[in-house]
């Protein structure tokens, strides 16, 4: 979000399956709606036009441009009865299509016997190959050196679960979200938006994906997820699709012409950042049925043990859900809709005030902020980036100060020149939410440690 640039995105976002949400396609519906209940941002109308009424009554634009990409990027089916090629390509043949996806290990989609649709049935299934980089799973791999016989231990966990929704042909609700691994369901869901037709200019709007999909006001679909298997799909089916049943890390190897350097001096200090995680709930307020005013809810947050040479804090403000978000699945965390683009967004229009962080007994900010644009500019632009965002020649990150008040309110506290390298710190959290609905909150710390390898054997001598 911080590091990455817009070129990268271009040339790597198919890869990564990573196309950022925009803050323009967001709406919201108490109730079962075209786009889903609770916070919702899968629109695809890229013919919508801009709102030009007056009624404030829909979103600025009806288009998610990076859930669109992402649509895009689906990986080419295989035809229910393979009697037809991917795309109806020539190249793809007939059956030829899912032996070139599976050599290949491109992913696919494959379509499922369209008889067979109806009560426990599947009707399809998606396949991904997604390139994860070491250096996005933690930032201590951008300060390895080359090791012989490295002697550390990764372990990945990866979101699985299920989701079922239910709905009519043009509406769709969440049921329940369930997980067996992780927090966030990683899926997005398209609308079901039916055609229209615009008077005015005989412009025809297609219906949505998911338009008509669920037939009957009792009709329920469920969708799951997981690393190579989930609860409709077991791991001895992914061969049929894939060259290989198994997660694969590869790691470049070396052979050093000359590792004199390397033998004077083994031993090597490795200072990287580390993040922990705290979530609080209900803490600013609770959400009203019917939300009006300002809540103004203060809140006091205190981080659950104490961290040494604290870098910095980050605040990611989530909806609280208990009342007058979802239809019937009340108190399902924001980033667990499948019509949501939490959590690369978080609570759209969070109004956080007089927001403070105390490490030990100093205040980070001389008075409490206040404004976007002081608490975007002074803090969050900054992170990751080149001399302090000072430098116009080179950019990076993905969030400008509009999507970032709108949507990705991150709030941001740069605690480098107050924390201690070797005394841990109490860390405090106050604001006020000026949000008509309550917030959970997510506090992430962020601190450096230090690591002594050996670059030799690959032993770890110390770590703090």
């Amino acid at each position: 979000m911080t590091e990455l640039s817009q070129d990268e995105i271009v040339k790597h976002g198919s890869d990564m399956h990573l196309y950022p949400d925009s803050w323009t396609g967001i709406n919201f519906s108490g109730t079962a709606s075209a786009t889903g209940d609770g916070y919702s941002n899968n629109q695809i109308g890229v013919a919508s036009p801009l709102d030009t009424t007056l009624s404030q009554a829909q979103e600025p634009w009806a288009f998610n441009p990076g859930f669109f990409k992402r649509l895009t990027n689906t990986p080419a089916p295989i035809d229910s009865t393979e009697a037809t090629g991917a795309y109806s390509w020539a190249s793809f043949g007939t059956t030829a299509t899912k032996q070139v996806l599976q050599q290949n290990a491109r992913g696919c989609f494959k379509e499922s016997d369209a008889t067979s649709y109806g009560n426990d049935k599947i009707a399809g299934r998606w396949f991904y190959m997604l390139k994860i980089k070491l250096v996005d799973l933690h930032p201590i791999f951008k300060e390895l050196d080359l090791v012989a016989n490295p002697q550390l231990k990764l372990r990945l966990r990866i979101n699985a679960g299920t989701v079922a929704l239910s709905g009519t042909a043009t509406t769709m609700k969440l049921d329940s979200s369930t997980m067996t691994s992780g927090q966030t369901v990683p899926i997005m869901i398209s609308p079901a938006t039916a055609a229209a037709k615009t008077a005015a200019n005989d412009t025809i709007t297609p219906a949505a994906p998911m338009n008509d999909v669920l037939t009957t006001a009792s009709s329920q679909l469920s969708f799951s997820f997981g690393p190579l298997g989930n609860a409709f799909t077991q791991t001895n089916q992914i061969a049929e699709f894939f060259p290989y049943t198994t997660s694969r890390l590869y790691i470049p190897f070396y052979h050093l012409k000359n590792s004199t350097s390397i033998i004077q001096k083994p031993v090597k200090t490795i200072r990287y950042h580390d993040c922990f995680a705290q979530m609080f709930t209900k803490v600013a307020g609770i959400s009203p049925t019917a939300p009006t005013g300002q809540l103004n809810a203060p809140f006091a947050l205190q981080v659950s043990g104490h961290k040494k040479n604290v870098k910095y804090v980050a605040m990611v403000p989530f909806a609280e859900t208990s009342a007058g978000h979802f239809a019937s699945a009340h108190g399902t965390p924001q980033y667990q809709s499948p019509f949501d683009s939490a959590p690369w967004t978080c609570m759209p229009g969070a109004s956080i005030r007089n927001f403070q962080v105390q490490l030990g007994n100093d205040n980070v900010f001389s008075s409490s902020q206040e404004y976007d644009y002081e608490t975007f500019r002074d803090e969050f632009s900054k992170l990751g980036a080149i001399n302090g965002d000072l430098s116009g020649e080179v950019s990076n990150g993905l969030v400008d100060s509009v999507q970032w008040a709108m949507a990705q309110r991150i709030l941001v506290a740069d605690c480098s020149r107050l924390s201690q390298k070797d005394v841990p710190q109490a860390i405090q959290i106050s604001g006020i939410n000026g949000s008509a609905t309550g917030m959970n909150l997510l506090v992430l710390v962020v601190y450096e440690r230090e690591l002594e390898i050996d670059r030799l054997t690959g032993e770890v001598h110390r770590t703090d």
